[in-house]
């Protein structure tokens, strides 16, 4: 008789303790819904994009796919880029390492707020060698690492052939092919438009323009990474080409120096190359084909550096000299006199900022052969 009370009571001592588990389990589900609920009465309007910035703002991953089920965004830092959510903010972070093309930095401002918005937009970023036409974009793929890749258009070759690289080769980094919405950025893309003609006489180029249409267009593509298979919407993929097509801003200046306008009218000045802006029937006389043309919405133009841009470059905000501190570790002054003889050469080459950065490097090297153990280097 005893065992059966003491039976007893043991059942009703674990059927008070089974009791009071799922009273703790149906309270913490009802705090979990109420927080849902309220959070979702506090979200804003926009709240998928504002999700979308803070995922696409966050620093890649090496690994594309850290654990099944999750994607490369899952172990993203949300918080790692913050204010940088409107055009304006994105033109002045690009005003602090851009040296002028103020037209060229709002263009870009305004793809990359528009990409975060899920509005595709095809461009060319077009200007002599050595202006900042990818520069700018090296800046902003510092706080959108995810978002934007920078490619070698040099390298596109048609399906079908051997090496190189195909345009849906380039569609393998994380925001493409996970569809978040992404910014493809093919530098040297003159070189890859330029005619090409192959033993047949078969213009390569467009072979190579052909295959790249619908894919900027907007469409399905799948593309293979790490032996997983993806399916790649295009559509929200914006496409910026950036190339000088030294060529034909030379012969268009050569075409409009010395021209006349109208009966009696007194011929133009002597025009540089780029100071006259090239249009889409000038790129389709380079080699650009129309159907590819077509789906460019915007040309962008850069200016050429003058004689005092590359002066007062030197020592500004986030210069080359900066940066060339910053690889160094090392304090760099450069006299007035020699920071004049920089900027000259520089100038004069017509080869840009690289040119004047590459200067600079040799003259530090050169003292660094003689004075190996010091930190600050006066040039």
């Amino acid at each position: 008789m005893n065992q059966f009370i003491m039976d007893v009571r043991n059942a009703e001592r674990e059927e008070s303790e089974m009791s009071t588990v799922r009273k703790n389990q149906a309270a913490k589900k009802n705090h979990t819904v109420n927080a849902e609920k309220k959070q979702a009465e506090n979200k804003s309007p926009l709240a998928w994009y504002d999700d979308r910035v803070k995922t696409l703002k966050a620093p890649a991953s090496d690994n594309p796919c850290p654990a099944p089920g999750l994607t490369e965004f899952d172990v993203f830092d949300p918080d790692g880029f913050t204010g940088y959510d409107t055009p304006k903010q994105i033109y002045n972070y690009l005003n602090q390492y851009v040296w002028k093309q103020d037209e060229a930095k709002k263009a870009a401002a305004l793809i990359v707020y528009k990409c975060l918005h899920g509005i595709k937009d095809n461009a060319m970023f077009i200007g002599p060698t050595g202006c900042g036409k990818t520069h700018i974009w090296r800046c902003l793929k510092e706080i959108f690492p995810s978002m934007i890749a920078i490619v070698d258009g040099s390298s596109i070759s048609q399906e079908g052939w051997k090496g190189s690289t195909k345009w849906k080769d380039l569609l393998k980094f994380p925001a493409a092919y996970l569809n978040h919405g992404a910014i493809l950025v093919v530098d040297e893309a003159d070189k890859m438009l330029t005619p090409k003609h192959n033993s047949s006489d078969e213009n390569v180029s467009h072979n190579v323009q052909a295959e790249a249409l619908k894919i900027m267009e907007g469409c399905s593509v799948q593309v293979e990474v790490d032996s997983v298979t993806y399916e790649v919407d295009t559509s929200k993929i914006s496409f910026v080409l950036c190339g000088a097509f030294s060529s034909k801003a030379r012969s268009l200046a050569a075409e409009h120096s010395g021209k006349r306008i109208g009966f009696g009218a007194a011929a133009e000045a002597c025009i540089k190359p780029y100071e006259k802006a090239l249009d889409e029937q000038d790129l389709i006389d380079f080699g650009v084909m129309p159907e590819f043309m077509g789906r460019i919405q915007q040309i962008v133009s850069l200016k050429p550096m003058e004689l005092e841009d590359y002066y007062e470059m030197i020592g500004s905000f986030g210069s080359v000299l900066q940066r060339i501190e910053q690889q160094y570790n090392a304090a760099i002054r450069l006299s007035p006199k020699r920071q004049r003889e920089v900027a000259e050469q520089a100038y004069r080459s017509g080869l840009g900022v690289r040119d004047m950065e590459n200067r600079i490097r040799r003259l530090v090297d050169n003292e660094m052969f003689e004075h190996w153990d010091t930190y600050e280097f006066e040039l």
